[in-house]
C-alpha cells in the first residue's frame, strides 16, 4: 500500500504592522481554518514594519501557533514582502502558496476550498472573492456567519488574480518559471502583473466567486479622492505590465484600446444615471463612482506617456 503523502498550504500574510487589530484577527481566522484531509497548514507573516516588532506584538496578544512563521523583510514595500513571502514558502517546502491580506477575516473554509477548488479544476491558480465592511466587527461577524456550499466543480477560467484571496501552486515561482513580484512596482500592481506573466506562460487561473474573505474598509477609503488615485494607479500599472510583457505594438492597442473603453463607458453610465434614480438611490450613487472611478482608469493608462508617476501606494 502506498502512503499518501501530505501536502503543505503556506498561507502568507504581508503586513507593515500599521493595523494591529485587524492584523490579530486575521491571524486568528487562519488559525482556525478547516483543511481537508492529508493536507497541512504554515502561516508566514512577512513584517515589513519600520521599526520590525510584528512577531513580538503578536506573541505579546496571545496569537501565536507552531505552524508561525516570522520574516522581517526591511526593504519597505508591497513586492519586497511579497517576495519575501514566496521565498519563505519555497523553504518549507510548501506544495500550493495561499495570499490574504492582513486586514481580511476568512471563513472555516476558505483555505479548504481553495484547495480542493485548485485541484477540482486543474488549475495553476485559484482566487477568490472580497467582502467589503464598515467595521472590524461587522467583517467577523461576516465571516462567521458565511459558508460557501456552491459546486468547486466547472469554475470559470479569468486572465487574471490578486493577493488579496488567492492560491498558487508553488511550481510557479520555481525554476523553470521562476515568477515573482517586480519590485519596481512599488506603488501597487504586482500582483497583476505576477498573474499576468503565470497566464502568458500558458497556465490556469480559475475563479471561485462564492469563497469570499471579509475585508475592513474604513472611510478613509471611500473618500472621492483616495479612490479617484486608486482607479488612476490601476490605469498606470495596466500600462506598465502590459509594455513589460508584450510586444511594443500588441501592449500599446491593448493600452489605447482601454483607455477609450473607460472613456467611453463613463459618460454611457452616466446618460444611465438619472434613470436609476427613479428606483433605486443607492444604485445611482454606484453608478456615478464607477462612472468617475472609470475616468481614473482610462487617464492612468495613459499617464506614464505624458511623464506622470505615482509617489504613494493607493
Amino acid at each position: 500500500m502506498i502512503k499518501q503523502q501530505l501536502k503543505i498550504t503556506a498561507v502568507c500574510v504581508c503586513t507593515a504592522g500599521t493595523r494591529k487589530s485587524l492584523l490579530n484577527a486575521c491571524l486568528t481566522s487562519l488559525m482556525q481554518q478547516e483543511l481537508p484531509s492529508l493536507n497541512s497548514m504554515i502561516i508566514i507573516v512577512i513584517d515589513n514594519s519600520v521599526n520590525g516588532e510584528v512577531e513580538s506584538t503578536v506573541k505579546n496578544d496571545g496569537i501565536f501557533d507552531d505552524n508561525f512563521v516570522f520574516y522581517r523583510e526591511k526593504r519597505q514595500g508591497i513586492p519586497f514582502a511579497r517576495n519575501a513571502a514566496i521565498h519563505e514558502a519555497v523553504g518549507v517546502n510548501a506544495d500550493y502558496i495561499a495570499f490574504i491580506d492582513d486586514d481580511e477575516i476568512a471563513p472555516l473554509n476558505w483555505l479548504s476550498r481553495l484547495i480542493i477548488g485548485i485541484n477540482a479544476n486543474g488549475a495553476d491558480v485559484i482566487v477568490g472573492e472580497v467582502g467589503r465592511c464598515e467595521s472590524l466587527e461587522e467583517a467577523i461577524k461576516s465571516s462567521s456567519d458565511y459558508h460557501a456550499l456552491n459546486d468547486l466543480k466547472n469554475l470559470t477560467q479569468v486572465k487574471t488574480a490578486v493577493t488579496s484571496n488567492v492560491l498558487l501552486k508553488t511550481e510557479l515561482v520555481l525554476p523553470p518559471l521562476s515568477i515573482d513580484f517586480d519590485e519596481k512596482m512599488v506603488f501597487g500592481g504586482s500582483d497583476r502583473e505576477f498573474f499576468m506573466r503565470a497566464v502568458l506562460a500558458g497556465k490556469k487561473i480559475v475563479f471561485d466567486k462564492s469563497n469570499v474573505v471579509f475585508e475592513t474598509w474604513p472611510q478613509s477609503r471611500r473618500e472621492v479622492s483616495y479612490l479617484l488615485m486608486r482607479w488612476l494607479r490601476y490605469g498606470v500599472s495596466f500600462n506598465y505590465r502590459y509594455r513589460k510583457n508584450l510586444p511594443p505594438t500588441k501592449a500599446y492597442i491593448f493600452i489605447w484600446s482601454m483607455c477609450f473603453y473607460k472613456l467611453l463607458m463613463a459618460p454611457i453610465k452616466l446618460v444611465v444615471a438619472p434613470i436609476r434614480r427613479i428606483w433605486d438611490k443607492r444604485s445611482l450613487r454606484r453608478l456615478i463612482g464607477m462612472s468617475v472611478a472609470d475616468i481614473a482608469y482610462g487617464l492612468g493608462c495613459i499617464a506614464p506617456f505624458i511623464g506622470i508617476k505615482l509617489n504613494k501606494y493607493y
